[in-house]
């Protein structure tokens, strides 16, 4: 069994959040991060501040599908499967609900990975996610 390959990486995530009834939201964050590549399967984990608590992502990329793991200030589990609805989970701190990711577009290549979801709770879309996230190995 070989070690995992790591190296650090500059990482842009830009999104867009639309609301039901609300103006959309964008948001574009860089920060440095680690690719790990265990086989051929490569995982991407970098930190990011929400509301002033560090929030520690790790995403596991493939072109059909992808999971989204969020741990410290926020903890969710958001997974994408190409044009299908997937069961995920978000701990509020006061329990954990499930919720679900309608998954419209899933592409990832050459570190450029995009998703469009709808996220829907107790089968209501509650917002239109956009997510684009790239990497480049860091200088």
């Amino acid at each position: 069994m070989s070690e995992p390959l790591k190296k650090s990486v500059e990482v842009r995530l830009r999104s867009t959040i639309q609301h039901p009834k609300a103006k959309k939201e964008f948001f574009d964050i860089r920060t440095t991060g680690v690719l790990t590549l265990k086989g051929e399967q490569p995982y991407l984990v970098y930190e990011e501040v929400q509301n002033e608590k560090a929030v520690r992502t790790t995403v596991k990329l493939h072109e059909e599908s992808a999971l989204i793991l969020r741990s410290g200030g926020v903890k969710m589990r958001l997974p994408f499967q190409k044009g299908e609805q997937q069961t995920g989970s978000y701990d509020t701190g006061y329990g954990t609900f499930m919720i679900s990711t309608n998954t419209k577009h899933l592409q990832f290549k050459d570190g450029h990975f995009l998703v469009h979801y709808e996220l829907i709770v107790d089968e209501e879309v509650v917002g239109t996610y956009k997510l684009e996230l790239t990497y480049s190995e860091a200088e």
